[in-house]
């Protein structure tokens, strides 16, 4: 069976939107520090565009080589960070965060060296453009979780960049002019206030998802163990005691020796619920078209049943089957992106079944898939390893859609798996 691909306008769209946006992020951290990064990287790049006429007028005081210097060890380091926002994990924050840091001090520390001793006109405020947003690239600190250190950075680089100021404004260190340098520090550290409380508020939000998560998992297996337990107890107290009171001295009747073995059998069986009768192949597709339809989600589908099947299938497996798939189908409108599509292939044999999930959209790495993401790991493979003979596969590339495929075989052997084409040509 093979599903048509995607249609290469849909396509051209969903790759220039990754370009644009980036990959998607499944905690709130990481959005934050990516998009947040992403802003200041490109602040420190359009400051140097900004004050191109302040550079050009100022370049007298210096040497020929400090001008384009400087604007490299601060634009070349920025654009550095952007990139890196792009990738699909935006991890090395710190570094890229330092490596701004010192590139503006290292272009200050430098203009010390080129200083010709000349001094600027008059009519000028400033005659070193790295005075404008000493403490900006501070901020990337504060978004990498270090606080204390970007705020110390904004101290020093606010105060050696305005000393060189100085010294380009008048040849000499005017002590009262550093009350502006307060001002600036203040300023700058307001917005490192905001940029610390952001990352840590999306700490905790992950964290509290997180624990939620897990304390829902905790609450459903008591509640399960619960109703188990109580289950366990009513056979206990309407069946083994009933029995036990009713057994005399002498050789029990065949009756109470029926209900004792029907008591033993129950008590074998007390790990399994009650299910339904099983279904024939045209009952099981219809109850897989029902069950797509509650999902609310627009999916195609294309059922192959085999005309020489006449076998019943169990209904534990059947309800296996439908719910995995279901979960799958929710996963895929969760995740895969609004321009994606999904296809539903079934093949209902004698003595196998395959379902199978496929969607063209952004696709995912499982290693990135975070520990309290439960609808791989238990409402899909562990739902069909519960019933014997079933399994599942989940095939997934970051930007070539996902693959979630659902076996089951009434045979000891391994039946060979149903190709499915997903929209980059793989099978």
């Amino acid at each position: 069976m093979t599903i048509v691909s995607t249609p290469k306008r849909r396509a051209w769209l969903h790759a220039w939107r990754l370009r644009l946006i980036g990959p998607t992020d499944d905690s709130d951290l990481a959005r934050i520090r990516r998009f947040g990064a992403r802003f200041v990287g490109t602040g420190l790049l359009i400051f140097p565009v900004a004050l191109t006429p302040l550079i050009a007028s100022e370049s007298a005081l210096t040497d020929r080589w400090w001008p384009p210097v400087s604007v490299l060890l601060v634009t070349v380091p920025a654009m550095v960070v952007i990139i890196a926002t792009y990738r699909r994990r935006p991890t090395g924050l710190t570094v890229l965060a330092t490596a701004c840091c010192a590139g503006l001090l290292l272009a200050t520390l430098l203009w010390f060296g080129a200083w010709t001793g000349a001094v600027a006109s008059e009519d000028t405020t400033w005659s070193v453009w790295l005075v404008q947003f000493p403490g900006v690239p501070g901020l990337l600190l504060g978004l990498s979780g270090h606080p204390r250190l970007a705020l110390a950075y904004i101290v020093i680089a606010t105060l050696v960049t305005q000393t060189a100021n100085q010294l380009g404004l008048d040849g000499q260190i005017r002590p009262e002019l550093y009350l502006g340098s307060l001002l600036t520090i203040a300023l700058t550290a307001v917005f490192l206030a905001v940029a610390v409380v952001t990352v840590r508020t999306a700490q905790v939000l992950d964290e509290t998802r997180a624990t939620a998560i897990e304390a829902a998992a905790a609450s459903s297996a008591a509640a399960a163990e619960d109703a188990e337990r109580t289950r366990f107890a009513t056979l206990i107290h309407d069946k083994v005691l009933a029995i036990l009171l009713a057994i005399d001295v002498g050789r029990p009747s065949s009756a109470l020796a029926a209900q004792a073995s029907s008591a033993v059998h129950e008590l074998d069986r007390r790990g399994e619920h009650p299910t339904a009768g099983p279904l024939d192949a045209d009952e099981f597709a219809r109850r897989i078209r029902l069950a797509i339809r509650s999902t609310g989600v627009e999916v195609d589908r294309e059922l192959s049943i085999d005309p020489d099947a006449s076998r019943r299938y169990p209904a534990e497996v059947a309800a296996a089957l439908i719910d995995a798939m279901g979960e799958a189908i929710r996963n895929q409108a969760r995740h895969a992106g609004d321009d994606a599509s999904c296809l539903v292939v079934g093949d209902l044999g004698d003595a196998s079944i395959s379902l199978a999930v496929v969607d063209d959209g952004r696709g995912f790495d499982e290693a990135d898939v975070r520990p309290e993401r439960l609808g791989l790991a238990i409402g899909i493979r562990r739902r069909m390893a519960s019933v014997p003979g079933g399994s599942a596969e989940v095939r997934s590339t970051p930007g070539h859609g996902t693959t979630v495929i659902l076996r089951w075989t009434d045979e000891p052997t391994t039946h060979a798996p149903v190709a499915i084409a997903v929209p980059d040509g793989r099978a």
